[in-house]
């Protein structure tokens, strides 16, 4: 057999794992002038690699692996036959290992953590909040501004009096009067803005991400 086979099909051919037949590339017992091409691509000249290793392997080694009459003979061993012993499945080589698996769950769980401790600094620095927070806060500014400028209707009313010789009482009235009007005007605005607050508004919070587990 003078053809040039993958490293897969040399394995079956002879009766070992890929995984042996990269062991003999690396440690020279299959020598360069047996490949075609190179990296993962290249190809076995068979009858080449089969002489390689008759020199290279001793005896012992020889019949330990069972190798030794497929090295000195043809293997007729049909192609799909080899390819059984050779090339994983693509099925096989998609399915993740258990380790894998283990690894990814552990990494999902040390990035949902610092995801977690972010918003935790975000909300302890005041740069997240629920929008029902957010809603009261808005209210109890409004009032506390209306609450401020309503104290202040007494010494408005003092000034206008003392400027235009009026009865302080009389212009107090008067203003409070207004200013209920003002607030009831005031207080339902506040409310309409709280209630058609989103709820809730896109927040980026930056977290350590983590790529690999080892």
């Amino acid at each position: 057999m003078n053809d040039a086979v993958s490293k897969g099909e040399f394995a079956a051919i002879i009766g070992v794992t890929p995984g042996r037949i990269s062991q003999y590339l690396a440690q020279g017992k299959i020598t360069s002038a047996a490949l075609v091409g190179h990296g993962r691509n290249a190809k076995i000249i068979v009858e080449r690699a089969r002489a390689d290793l008759r020199l290279t392997l001793d005896i012992s080694q020889r019949l330990g692996n069972g190798i030794d009459t497929r090295l000195d003979t043809d293997d007729d061993m049909p192609l799909m036959d080899r390819r059984r012993f050779s090339d994983p499945e693509p099925d096989e080589l998609r399915k993740p290992s258990i380790d894998h698996v283990i690894k990814q769950e552990k990494l999902e769980q040390i990035r949902r953590a610092n995801r977690n401790a972010a918003i935790a600094d975000a909300q302890t620095a005041g740069q997240l909040t629920t929008v029902a927070t957010a809603r009261e806060e808005m209210i109890r500014m409004a009032s506390s501004m209306l609450l401020t400028f309503e104290g202040s209707l007494t010494d408005f009313a003092a000034a206008i009096a003392s400027t235009f010789k009026l009865p302080q009482r009389d212009v107090l009235h008067l203003l409070r009067g207004e200013f209920r009007k003002v607030r009831d005007k005031a207080s339902k605005a506040a409310k309409l803005d709280a209630d058609n607050l989103p709820d809730a508004v896109e927040a980026v919070i930056e977290a350590e991400e983590i790529e690999t587990i080892n």
